[in-house]
């Protein structure tokens, strides 16, 4: 059973249109439309997208992507973020690294929840 499929089904959960598609370079995307983000960013929702890496669960996601338009509400950019040309466009790159994973308990909705903590922090 491809242990991805059925993570993303635990997502589809709260986001019902996310879903995985295949990267250029082999790997697979999580991508989940709809994300709220908090008062103090310019955009009110975002698409995140979450590289999985090959290996998972035994290698888990690092870092994530947003629209490249994403910024804080006063036009100041995100802090550990940068503009990366990556999946065949032009995205926001958020340098946040999850502290500790698990790969027998840890989740793809576990990791969407950690990028849902960041982007409720407008700094």
């Amino acid at each position: 059973m491809d242990v991805v499929l059925t993570q993303l089904a635990d997502i589809q959960h709260r986001y019902p249109d996310a879903r995985v598609e295949p990267s250029p370079d082999g790997q697979r995307v999580l991508v989940v439309p709809d994300v709220p983000v908090a008062e103090g960013w310019n955009l009110p929702a975002v698409t995140l997208r979450v590289l999985v890496p090959m290996g998972y669960p035994h290698a888990h996601p690092d870092c994530f992507y947003a629209e490249e338009q994403l910024r804080l509400a006063s036009g100041a950019e995100p802090a550990n973020s940068s503009i990366q040309p990556i999946l065949g466009g032009q995205y926001r790159w958020f340098s946040w690294h999850l502290g500790n994973w698990h790969e027998a308990t840890g989740s793809l909705d576990q990791y969407v929840r950690f990028c849902e903590r960041r982007l409720r922090e407008p700094l």
